[in-house]
């Protein structure tokens, strides 16, 4: 994460912290309105945020929350009270227009007053329907990772429970912590 952008965007009370999702989809094609690609914790749905491309690599299609009419240069900073952190379903939606599939990431955050700020990022392959989730030294994957990255856990994700006659709702056991980083001056 770039500090300065998070600095100026992210504006922190006393008691709060914020985790950075950073999700971006692999999708090389030019029909691009025709993806669903979204989020939610449990039950709480967003619909405050954009598609957009805003990596180098234009064939990523990228989550980034509105502010009005600005847009977020980080991805969807998610903004809660301390004491709030507690275990949440990350409920990723992959799929085309209404034919999509849904998994389920128990998500748990371990933020202080000193490390309020963590980020958790996504690279999910369409094609290949192959995902990392990235935070500082660790990754969780659904496939065998060919280039070992130093000094890096990589965690190959267990298969996942399928639920549903249709199969489109996918459950994984593994819980992904995100790490909390040192950031100073976020707080008013």
């Amino acid at each position: 994460m770039d500090r300065e952008i998070v600095k100026n965007e992210i504006q922190l009370l006393d008691n709060e912290c914020c985790i950075v999702f950073d999700f971006g989809c692999y999708f090389p094609y030019s029909n691009f309105g025709v993806l669903t690609f979204a989020f939610s914790l449990g039950i709480k749905e967003f619909d405050d945020y954009k598609i957009n491309h805003r990596y180098p690599n234009k064939k990523y299609q990228t989550i980034s929350k509105k502010y009005g009419r600005k847009v977020s240069k980080i991805g969807y900073p998610y903004i809660m009270k301390l004491y709030e952190q507690s275990p949440m379903l990350l409920c990723l939606k992959v799929g085309i227009n209404k034919q999509y599939i849904t998994m389920i990431f128990p998500l748990q955050t371990n933020l202080t007053k000193e490390k309020p700020i963590c980020e958790l990022s996504l690279r999910y392959n369409f094609d290949k329907s192959e995902f990392d989730f990235m935070s500082r030294r660790n990754i969780w994957t659904n496939h065998e990772i060919k280039i070992e990255r130093n000094g890096c856990n990589n965690v190959l994700l267990s298969t996942p429970q399928m639920v549903g006659d249709d199969s489109c709702t996918l459950i994984y056991e593994n819980i992904i912590e995100p790490c909390p980083e040192v950031f100073s001056g976020f707080l008013l």
